[in-house]
């Protein structure tokens, strides 16, 4: 209320907070006018910085003193929006928010001009001053009853003599002056004498030298009672060079005219009767008179009728004085407006110092003018203000009288105007025994030069009612009478009051709560310094109370977890986020345990944070458990690594001997029976492996994508044409419905390929012979492709609908286990859809009504074309080809090599690592099947190293054949230098192709 007062008096206000980092957080209207940013640009910012203030002390100092004594005054230099420099008279007030922040209440009258016109004052006494320095006068006195003539060091020196060769007589004085000028000076001494003239004569002297000099000289003539003469006082100067210039003068004057009209301002010259000689080009274009029209007195013909009397009063007044003239009148512009003008000028003397008339200069000061009014008007307002504004206002005088009080101070206090007439009644009435130190401190103020006193008092309503009141007061300066007037100013904050209290116990209640938690409770101010820990802390820590502050925190972390949470601590400060963090904490004496410390930020109502308020809750029995978890979880990996490798080692040597039962075996239909059963059962265990670890792998985030860009009509029609075989050997009809164009999808083929198949197979499995499989690939609205799958088998209940995709849900729960499996086939599937941003779904109307699976995968753009891969080399004659085989297991090395062998390739087989090595070195082999797990000393990964840091024994390609499937272990295997990784057992199709596109080594 109090900027809001000062903007209707003219004032600039606005205020910002002392110590914090609001910046502005009010800009009135009279800042808004004086410096001319919009308060929207102002709010905020830095007041300093906004308006480059330029302090007459160091900052520090004033917000010292506004610590201090609340208050501080001065000199400001600021500038504007638009680049102007100004001088202000600033005024400071320390008040406190709403939000209960030190708020600065910076007022300031714009005191530029006054400051200029005083600038302008001292430069022209300091002129005089140096002129007449500059002007070598010297003094002389004659005394008349004895003749003696006295000249000082300053006039001998003008003259151009010594005073060895003056007589200090007027016969001295007499043989000075030049032949020519010495019965006119004598003429005006005697003249002077007898008291018709100022004696005043510029003559010549002849120096000792010989030389001629000028010299200006001015005497008065001191009397006795009687009017006689006793004695003659003056100063004599030199002026020769000023003779000498006076042509130069008369040349100047005419430059002097052709300067002015090139002035910006407008000038003119009178002769010595005051009638105007010339009025330069600006005069004329301003006021529009052809320069006839404003000679003579014609100029004030512009001058507005109201004001002309007086703008020729005043000059004809300073031109009789030979004074200088200065007035203010409003001159009619060319335009027919009249603007606010100041006319000022200056006697103008001729060499001898004769009055030649004026030189003077004429200003626009419309500007001035009308914010001389302004003011005028908001002092008007502001005695409306005060007796309008809500806040309680009284003015009283230093002898008690109180001149006005306005509606609000009645109101809320409840008396009438008639029973509070002085101040001396409103005391009695309103503090009763406290009168006493209320009167004082008011009456102190009637003594102070500017600032202002702020206290805080309880005062007794006209009702009874007690209310607390801020009473602020500052002199009003002196009425009419003389009488020194004080202005003052209340808010009541009662209702403030109550809710501090209010706050003040809900504070207390807080901390006995916090004391009575097991947790460690702690609260900090907005810049991060821990300012109070509940009871818990202290029994922890060991720690007094007020022993810990600041940051002093971290020093019981361990040593290791101190610079990461006093980063992280560090951060949330200036982000403003959450706070989380487990480190070890407690007191060096005691063991360290885990702790969990939180904090979340309580904001103020402009969005600042006021507070964090922090909790430390131990979890040192958690990360124990977890602990043991990651390490059993570890074991867990480790184990069924182990047990896919030791699974899949005797797969291996079974699948290669049925394939060599197969080509030299009779083809009995027992016998053709009996292998088509092994096969079947070794692709079912090693699919039950393979699904084994990759739903582990799933859960673990484990498996890393190798993202293309995938078509998947093309990738269905391929996994489908693959799985055909297999279904109708089920006796099983497949269908496949596919778009005629391309759906693009961003995702690793080999993985949505096994997605496809795992459904496949869970549809095979689930539906009788004479059944039917349709698989169908669509676009939807959503920018989704969905694969849907559905087949006629046995259906699924609506229970088990739900959990088809947990991994070990089977639908099959009978004793006989007729369909096998481990139930991690659609575990699978979902793992592996939801990597690519997709969903899996099922459908199904009951038992016996088959069931269908739905695969949704986010559509992408189609990639750029894909260059086309390089057609394998022509066959080559595998009697050439020679692979060596290192295997510890012997069964699956015989049945391996057995297998090549009929294939016509050259084949040795070692059963060590070392062994292996040696064998190479002998056998050069064109292609080396090694395994991972050897004996000796040497495991498949030195064999690779071994061989590629030989290059004339290394292998065109090095596959490595191993139970070993992990991600990890496929990383291992490239970083040793093996070229491909096979998992046993390995298909024996698949090995033929590879070693058929391998060239033999020259």
């Amino acid at each position: 209320m109090k900027a809001a007062l000062l903007d209707q008096v003219g004032e600039a206000a606005f205020a910002w907070e002392l110590g914090g980092t609001s910046g502005i957080v009010y800009f009135g209207p009279g800042a808004e006018q004086l410096y001319g940013f919009p308060a929207r640009d102002a709010l905020g910012r830095s007041s300093h910085d906004l308006l480059c203030t330029v302090f007459p002390v160091p900052l520090p100092d004033i917000e010292r003193a506004l610590e201090r004594d609340g208050r501080w005054e001065g000199e400001l230099q600021h500038t504007t929006r638009d680049g102007r420099t100004i001088r202000l008279e600033s005024r400071m007030r320390l008040v406190e928010g709403i939000d209960r922040r030190r708020l600065v209440l910076e007022t300031g009258r714009d005191i530029t001009v006054r400051r200029r016109a005083e600038e302008a004052l001292r430069e022209g006494e300091e002129r005089l001053r140096l002129a007449l320095a500059g002007g070598q006068l010297g003094i002389w006195e004659w005394d008349l009853p004895s003749g003696h003539l006295y000249w000082s060091r300053e006039a001998f020196e003008n003259a151009g003599i010594s005073e060895g060769d003056f007589g200090n007589v007027s016969d001295s004085f007499d043989r000075l002056l030049h032949p020519d000028d010495r019965e006119a000076v004598w003429a005006q001494v005697e003249s002077a004498l007898r008291g018709e003239t100022d004696y005043s004569c510029e003559f010549r002297v002849i120096d000792a030298g010989g030389h001629e000099r000028w010299v200006h000289s001015r005497a008065l003539v001191q009397r006795d009672r009687e009017g006689r003469p006793l004695r003659m006082t003056g100063v004599l100067g030199n002026i020769t060079a000023r003779k000498l210039s006076e042509l130069a003068l008369r040349e100047s004057e005419a430059r002097f005219r052709n300067m002015a009209d090139h002035a910006p301002v407008m000038i003119w010259m009178t002769d010595p009767d005051g009638s105007c000689t010339y009025a330069n080009r600006a005069w004329l274009d301003f006021t529009g008179q052809p320069e006839s029209a404003a000679l003579g007195f014609g100029w004030l013909a512009a001058v507005h009728p109201e004001d002309r009397s007086a703008a020729a009063g005043a000059f004809l007044r300073a031109n009789e004085r030979r004074e200088a003239y200065r007035v203010d009148f409003r001159a009619r512009r060319s335009d027919g407006v009249y603007r606010w003008c100041i006319d000022s000028a200056s006697p103008r003397l001729g060499p001898d110092g004769e009055f030649l008339g004026y030189v003077g200069s004429i200003i626009d000061i419309t500007e001035r003018k009308e914010a001389e009014l302004q003011i005028r008007e908001s002092e008007e307002r502001l005695r409306r203000a005060v007796m309008a504004t809500p806040f309680p206002m009284m003015i009283h005088a230093e002898d008690g009288q109180i001149i006005s009080v306005n509606r609000a101070w009645l109101d809320i206090s409840g008396y009438t105007r008639e029973q509070i007439p002085t101040i001396a009644a409103w005391t009695e009435r309103a503090y009763g025994p406290r009168k006493g130190g209320v009167r004082a401190a008011i009456d102190s103020i009637y003594g102070m030069e500017g600032g202002s006193i702020e206290r805080e008092f309880t005062i007794t309503t006209a009702r009874g009612a007690q209310r607390t009141w801020v009473l602020s007061g500052a002199p009003l300066g002196k009425d009419a009478t003389g009488r020194r007037l004080v202005i003052s100013v209340a808010h009541d904050i009662t209702e403030r009051k109550r809710i501090d209290d209010a706050l003040r116990e809900s504070e207390a209640r807080f901390r006995e709560l916090a004391d009575a938690m097991p947790q460690i409770i702690w609260t900090a101010g907005p810049g991060g310094d821990i300012d109070y820990y509940n009871r818990r802390w202290y029994e922890l820590t060991g720690a007094k109370e007020g022993e810990v502050c600041g940051e002093g925190w971290v020093a019981f972390l361990h040593e290791d977890d101190r610079e990461r949470a006093l980063a992280a601590w560090r951060r949330v400060l200036v982000t403003g986020e959450p706070f989380e963090i487990e480190y070890r904490f407690g007191p060096a004496a005691r063991e360290l345990r885990w702790y969990l410390s939180r904090a979340l930020p309580v904001r103020g109502p402009e969005g600042d944070i006021v507070r964090w308020y922090g909790t430390c809750t131990d979890i040192h029995d958690r990360k124990c458990w977890e602990a043991m978890l990651k390490e059993a979880d570890q074991r867990k990996d480790e184990f069924l690594a182990m047990l896919a490798h030791e699974l899949r080692n005797p797969l291996g040597p079974i699948r290669n001997a049925v394939e060599i039962l197969r080509c030299v075996g009779p083809q009995e239909p027992s016998l053709v029976r009996a292998c088509g059963v092994i096969e079947r059962q070794v692709s079912h265990m090693a699919r039950l492996v393979d699904d084994l670890l990759d739903v582990s792998r799933v859960a673990r985030g484990r498996i890393q994508l190798r993202k293309e860009g995938c078509d998947l009509t093309q990738l269905l029609r391929q996994t489908v044409e693959d799985y055909r075989s297999t279904l109708e050997a089920s006796g099983l009809e497949l269908e496949l419905s596919l778009p005629a164009e391309p759906l693009w999808v961003s995702g690793d083929p080999t993985r949505l390929s096994q997605a496809v198949s795992n459904v496949l197979h869970n549809a095979g499995k689930f539906t009788n012979a004479g059944g039917r499989v349709a698989v169908a690939l669509s676009a939807t609205s959503d920018g989704s492709a969905a694969i849907r799958v559905r087949d006629t088998g046995i259906g699924v209940e609506p229970a088990m609908l739900a959990r088809m995709f947990e991994p070990f849900s089977q639908a099959d729960r009978s004793l006989d286990r007729s369909q096998g499996g481990l139930g991690l086939g659609l575990a699978l599937v979902k793992g592996l859809v939801e990597l690519h941003g997709g969903t899996s779904s099922a459908e199904s109307a009951g038992i016996g009504q088959g069931t269908e699976v739905v695969l949704r995968l986010p559509l992408s753009r189609a990639p750029g074309s894909f260059p086309e891969r390089a057609a394998p080399p022509p066959g080559l004659d595998p009697r050439s080809l020679r692979v060596l085989i290192i295997e510890d297991n012997e069964d699956a090395a015989w049945m391996l090599q057995a297998l090549l062998v009929m294939d016509g390739y050259h084949v040795e087989v070692a059963l060590s690592g070392a062994a292996g090595v040696e064998a190479a070195r002998s056998f050069r082999p064109d292609v080396l099947l090694c395994d991972i797990g050897l004996p000796g000393g040497m495991d498949g990964y030195g064999v690779a190293r071994a061989l590629k840091g030989s290059m004339d024994i290394a292998p065109s390609l090095m596959v490595a054949l191993t139970g070993y499937g992990r991600e990890e272990d496929q990383r291992r295997v490239r970083e040793a230098g093996f070229d491909m990784h096979f998992i046993k057992p390995v298909e024996p199709s698949s090995l033929k192709s590879l070693l058929a596109a391998v060239a033999p080594r020259a």
